[in-house]
């Protein structure tokens, strides 16, 4: 996979070992962005679905969530949704930030016209 060659010290630092195939296999490593988007396309979700990435940062930042933008052009994150100077009250504080993740999946579970 694409994902693996930049990370190889991150991993050994992390697992002691530059093998994510076999952390993956006993569950110490969570679904790439390509692969919850495959699963999600497996499942029978098109790509006119609404996808929120509730997250800081992504593992590989952009690069790494291309293909799930490729497969779900409906792609939303706080980043995407908020204006700059509305993100700024809550931007110094992770929990916060975090909690703005919340109510938006909260709210989306609630709503399907937003």
């Amino acid at each position: 996979m694409l994902y693996k060659e930049p990370y190889v010290d991150i991993l050994e630092a992390c697992f002691g070992t530059s093998n994510p195939d076999k952390e993956r296999r006993h569950g110490k490593c969570p679904l790439t962005p390509e692969e919850v988007g495959l699963m999600l396309r497996t499942l029978g979700y098109g790509n006119d679905v609404d996808i929120y990435v509730a997250s800081g940062d992504v593992y590989g930042g952009e690069e790494t969530l291309a293909p799930l933008r490729a497969l779900f052009p409906n792609f939303y994150t706080k980043d995407t949704i908020a204006s700059k100077e509305e993100l700024e009250p809550f931007s110094s504080f992770s929990s916060r930030m975090a909690a703005l993740d919340f109510i938006v999946c909260l709210i989306a579970q609630h709503c399907h016209v937003c």
